[in-house]
């Protein structure tokens, strides 16, 4: 409970570095922090050490926020992070007296030792820039004040916008370019105003005085500035910079005789009041022991007074320090240790900055053998996922090959059943009729009838037979090792074979017309059932037709080979050779194997067959070979 507590009271005290507590007399102050331990007694240290700034006590504020910075550093708090910061404002605070002092040097090494905790505090950096203008480095004050602009816009704090618009104006100015400096003087003045800041408002009061030519609106703001000032800091280092540009004044306006009247002064008059306001002015410094630019200002604007009065001791004495004081603050040696300050930090910086690349560049090396085996890992997972991705589609395909072929087979069993249903039950029932019609009834029979009969059965035995044979070559056909045997096939030669299988059918006429001598390359058995089945079709058709006749032609046309059948039966509609095209159809037309074994045999042969039939006209099929 007592961290806690201790941890709410650093983060109280240590809440701002540059507004501290004057609610408290200086005497409260010192008895308070007699009694204190810790935190505590820090955040008192550094209350008393804000009041000495506030009445220009520099060398006793650093006294005080050095005590501060020591019990700090002796402290262990849960998170580190908060220390160092707590640490740095303290760096900042005693950079910020020192400076007040005149002692740059000692100011930067400070406020560089904050900026390395610190780097986007808006007050350190405009603290730095101070140091460099104070040097005339325009460039680098211009920098640091640039880095402050970007910072307050970006966290959008306005508080410190009216200080840095008039540090800027102030670059600007030195830099001669009076534009841009006018226009940063108005923004400062609009944000002062808005802010309610009287500090920053008199500043810029002042520094748009000095750029003025006009001697009236001068002087009113240079006494705008003085009246703020006086109410808030008399003794402020920046009361006695607007002091002394009021000095000045005077002593520029001694031999003009309009500006002396508008001012309701003699020249004598001007003369005394530049000289109090100076002297007076050189011993605030004193007081409180800054040896800066200020002071330098003082004694050369003293030397050029008492050269009006004539009284050139005083003013060669005064000049003398003038010069005295500018050598130590603008010295080669003093601007190079200044910027050595700067520059160590930056080298360091810069040296972390390189052993931090070495240390990416060994982790990014690393990363590269991890990705590198991470990519060969996942190279034989992927190689590992592709051979067993090809090896279930292989063994997906073969599958799908077994299914087809076990399909196939199942329609072969179909057809090949529908087959012996249809085209061999009919001729053996028939056979098996007539013999049991002979032995059981002989007596019905006479000789001619018997005969007839004997022809019959004969002749229905031969075409069993003969149905047997293409039920066997069709069967034959759908066995995955049996193909088409092609050769020269001599048509005169099948249209003999043909007129010997169907010779008995007196009753109807048959004629082969091959007036070319065809040859035609193809397998002999294939074409010869598909032209026995369609003869034998041909034949079934008639049952009422007078003058039965089946015409088989060969010819060619353009290289191809024709052969069509002709009948003059009673012709049919499409539907009825719808077997033909649909591998679905098993059924044969009432005799024969049927247009099923037709289209399969075709079909190994490569040949392609139409069929044109007209109701009451007659059928052609055709083959293209």
């Amino acid at each position: 409970m007592r961290n806690l507590i201790l941890l709410l009271i650093f983060l109280l005290v240590f809440l701002s570095y540059s507004k501290g507590s004057n609610d408290k007399t200086l005497d409260s102050l010192l008895t308070v922090f007699k009694t204190q331990h810790d935190l505590a007694k820090a955040g008192t240290a550094r209350e008393i050490g804000f009041y000495y700034k506030s009445t220009s006590q520099f060398y006793k504020a650093i006294e005080y926020h050095t005590i501060a910075r020591e019990i700090l550093e002796k402290l262990h708090p849960k998170k580190p992070e908060t220390k160092r910061v707590n640490l740095a404002q303290c760096d900042q605070n005693i950079g910020a007296n020192y400076f007040f002092i005149g002692d740059h040097k000692k100011a930067m090494e400070y406020y560089i030792k904050a900026y390395k905790v610190t780097p986007e505090n808006i007050d350190l950096l405009l603290n730095i820039q101070g140091v460099f203008s104070s040097q005339d480095n325009y460039e680098k004050a211009f920098f640091y004040a640039e880095k402050a602009m970007v910072i307050a816009q970006k966290t959008k704090n306005t508080t410190q916008l009216d200080r840095i618009w008039g540090i800027k104006s102030d670059i600007y100015l030195n830099k001669k370019d009076s534009v841009n400096g006018f226009k940063a003087l108005e923004k400062s003045i609009e944000y002062s105003i808005k802010e309610n800041d009287f500090e920053q408002l008199a500043i810029t009061y002042t520094n748009y005085g000095d750029l003025l030519t006009n001697s009236s609106k001068k002087i009113d703001l240079y006494l705008k500035a003085k009246s703020l000032w006086d109410k808030h800091q008399p003794t402020s280092l920046l009361a006695i910079s607007n002091s002394i540009s009021i000095a000045n004044f005077y002593r520029n306006i001694v031999d003009d005789s309009e500006l002396l009247k508008e001012n309701k002064l003699s020249r004598q008059e001007a003369i005394q009041k530049a000289e109090i306001i100076l002297l007076q002015q050189i011993e605030n410094c004193k007081k409180i022991n800054h040896r800066g630019k200020n002071l330098q200002y003082a004694y050369e604007c003293l030397s050029y007074v008492y050269e009006l009065k004539n009284d050139y001791k005083n003013a060669n004495d005064n000049f003398k320090q003038c010069v005295f004081l500018y050598d130590s603050l603008n010295s080669i040696d003093s601007k190079n240790k200044i910027l050595n300050v700067e520059a160590s930090y930056n080298i360091e910086q810069k040296d972390k900055e390189i052993l931090l690349n070495q240390k990416i560049i060994e982790q990014e090396k690393k990363q590269k053998w991890f990705y590198l085996f991470g990519i060969g890992l996942l190279a034989i997972i992927g190689g590992l996922l592709f051979y067993q991705s090809r090896s279930r589609k292989k063994a997906n395909e073969k599958l799908q090959r077994l299914n087809l072929e076990l399909d196939q087979a199942n329609k072969i069993k179909t057809r090949f059943f529908s087959i012996l249903n249809h085209d061999l039950r009919s001729p053996v029932a028939n056979l098996i009729h007539f013999l049991h019609l002979q032995k059981n009834s002989p007596e019905l029979l006479d000789e001619e009838t018997k005969n007839r009969m004997q022809n019959k059965t004969i002749s229905g035995a031969e075409d069993l037979l003969s149905s047997m044979e293409d039920i066997l070559l069709w069967s034959k056909g759908q066995m995955e090792n049996f193909k088409p045997q092609p050769q020269n096939v001599n048509i005169n030669q099948l249209f003999d074979d043909t007129k010997k299988v169907f010779s008995g059918y007196p009753k109807i006429q048959f004629e082969y017309q091959n007036r070319d001598n065809i040859t035609v390359f193809t397998d002999e058995n294939y074409l010869k059932t598909i032209v026995r089945n369609l003869t034998s079709n041909a034949i079934n058709v008639f049952s009422s037709t007078p003058n039965p006749t089946i015409t088989w032609k060969a010819w060619q046309e353009n290289g191809v080979t024709y052969m069509s059948i002709t009948d003059n039966g009673p012709g049919a509609s499409l539907e009825k050779f719808k077997a033909l095209y649909d591998d679905k159809e098993v059924v044969g037309i009432k005799t024969g194997l049927g247009l099923h074994l037709i289209r399969d045999l075709a079909l190994a042969i490569d040949c392609s067959i139409s069929v044109d039939s007209k109701i009451n006209s007659g059928t052609t099929f055709t083959l293209k070979l």
